[in-house]
């Protein structure tokens, strides 16, 4: 047998019983060649080893901390977006009284829908005669 089929049917002895023939032959090339026994021998350490070692783990309350921690990710959110805001409030309110007074300043009227800009702008305050009419096919066959 080559000593890689000895190789593979000593790890495999390690997880699984063998069949009584090829225990035999494992034995016999274990006592025959020591460098085999040595291989098998620190395998065999290895694995007792890893066996003894406690499985790795999270921690007993993992599932209740990342539970917790996606349910308050929507919180989180909210007071990002509250913070935001608050930051920017006083600008924001700086900006909508100067339109205000913008309005105010050039309202044609001094109400409040002048100044809120909710006038109805189809209703013009030009007297009709002075609305001078413009015709663009005019404007193109005069010769310059």
């Amino acid at each position: 047998m080559t000593s890689e089929k000895l190789e593979d049917l000593s790890i495999r002895s390690l997880d699984v019983p063998l069949p009584s023939e090829e225990a035999i032959i494992l034995d016999k090339a274990l006592q025959d060649n020591p460098a085999l026994m040595r291989y098998h021998q620190a395998n065999k350490q290895i694995r007792a080893s890893l066996i003894r070692q406690s499985p790795a783990s999270f921690g007993p309350s993992f599932a209740a901390r990342l539970t917790a921690r996606i349910e308050n990710t929507g919180v989180m959110i909210e007071r990002q977006i509250f913070s935001f805001f608050k930051k920017y409030q006083l600008l924001a309110a700086g900006i909508i009284v100067g339109l205000l007074i913008l309005n105010t300043v050039y309202a044609d009227q001094n109400t409040m829908d002048a100044i809120f800009g909710l006038e109805d702008a189809s209703v013009s305050t030009v007297p009709a005669e002075e609305i001078v009419s413009f015709d663009f096919n005019q404007l193109l066959n005069t010769n310059l």
